[in-house]
């Protein structure tokens, strides 16, 4: 008698291989963005340089802000956490009390909500809205000047927060130590965008008193010791070849020396041998870890985006000269003008504009290069893709408002 098809038979097909498969992994946690290991390799002189302007804040003495530079997965916010989390523990054991405020703006996404991540961080609470962030903002100092505590202020991604809003809330933080003596407010911005303080206020750059660290990529070299380190307490011994180690690294080296990219790589090529019931996790299971990642992760983040920034990715497409060429910001503000008032109803000013380029070249969709062509010439921006555009146009085509540009 032929067997009925039953859907509940692949899960337990399922099930039953995860439970009595090939077990590769030891520790998967270890291969996540968020995990901090006990030692970051390649990262020393930053981790120093941290440390050193971290240790007048258990004196309660003021130090110099800082501010960190580096593209994704360059270790900037791992190596923020590390050292914070020293610091929280050596204050606590030496009975020396600060205020710790963490802020990742591209998460908060309102100035708003970041202002509340900040009176939160110091113990005080304000209502989810209703308040003007000015008026949340001013709370937010009193509370800090009534506790005489020392605070450090960590804005990730803060480009993300000022080409949105504006620098007010940075410049109201730079402004605190001035106000009275009571304050002692360290300020840490971590950006992706190296040339962000080029679009700050003259009053922000003059109030800033900052240093810079910079991270560098990774070199495929720096990122094969790193994996391996991850492997040693990650994986079960002898479930994954040197090759495949060796061709995550080299992807990840070759594209900007992304360490989350090469964690991303290793953690689901071993998915994928396990999946299948493959006791050791090979070349040909990273190849597929890269197309199932890469197809994913663009697809997702051009269908999650707001209609503005959709209109800008099409913008730079109908502006290009050829899909590989570079074309100026001003003439694709022309282009996105015309399709926001088809599509939106009205275009967004100039300058948020800008800010949308910027934030989707962070997210890897486009490649923003200032140009300096000297006295006469001046500083010209130009935009490219920087994936290719047919991605883009598959993940658009569907789209309810602007997929009928893409039936063409």
């Amino acid at each position: 008698m032929e067997k009925i098809y039953n859907k509940n038979d692949i899960l337990e097909e399922i099930f039953t291989r995860a439970m009595k498969g090939p077990q590769i992994f030891k520790n998967k946690s270890v291969l996540f963005h968020d995990y901090i290991p006990r030692r970051l390799l390649f990262r020393e002189d930053q981790i120093s340089r941290m440390g050193y302007l971290f240790s007048y804040l258990i004196r309660n003495q003021r130090s110099s802000n800082l501010f960190i530079y580096g593209k994704p997965g360059t270790g900037k916010t791992a190596v923020t956490r590390y050292v914070v989390s020293r610091l929280d523990k050596i204050s606590k054991k030496i009975n020396r009390p600060l205020r710790i405020s963490y802020v990742n703006c591209r998460l908060a996404g309102t100035e708003y909500r970041a202002a509340s991540a900040l009176a939160k961080d110091v113990e005080l609470q304000v209502p989810f809205t209703g308040l003007a962030v000015r008026e949340v903002f001013e709370r937010f100092k009193l509370k800090v000047f009534s506790d005489r505590y020392p605070v450090l202020v960590i804005l990730d991604e803060v480009d993300a927060l000022v080409s949105r809003y504006g620098d007010d809330l940075l410049y109201g933080l730079t402004r605190m130590n001035d106000e009275t003596e009571k304050a002692n407010v360290m300020i840490i911005g971590i950006s992706n965008d190296v040339q962000f303080k080029e679009y700050l206020d003259p009053r922000v750059l003059s109030s800033l008193s900052e240093e810079e660290v910079v991270f560098k990529p990774y070199t495929p070299e720096e990122l094969e010791s790193i994996l391996w380190d991850r492997v040693s307490t990650g994986f079960r011994d002898g479930t994954i070849s040197r090759e495949a180690v060796t061709l995550c690294a080299a992807i990840s080296g070759a594209e900007h020396g992304d360490a989350r990219k090469a964690l991303d790589l290793l953690r689901v090529a071993g998915e994928l041998a396990e999946n299948e019931g493959s006791e050791e996790v090979s070349i040909r299971h990273v190849n597929a870890a890269r197309e199932r990642i890469e197809q994913n992760r663009v697809v997702e983040v051009i269908r999650s985006l707001p209609l503005h920034s959709k209109l800008v990715l099409t913008a730079v497409i109908e502006s290009l000269p050829s899909p590989e060429g570079r074309v100026k910001n001003s003439i694709t503000y022309g282009k996105y003008s015309i399709l926001a008032r088809d599509f939106a109803g009205q275009a967004l000013s100039s300058r948020r504009f800008f800010g949308l380029v910027k934030e989707l070249s962070v997210l890897g969709l486009l490649d923003r290069r200032i140009e300096n062509y000297g006295r006469r010439g001046g500083r010209v921006t130009t935009i490219a893709l920087d994936i290719p555009m047919n991605m883009i146009r598959d993940s658009l085509i569907e789209d309810p408002v602007i997929g009928e540009l893409f039936n063409t």
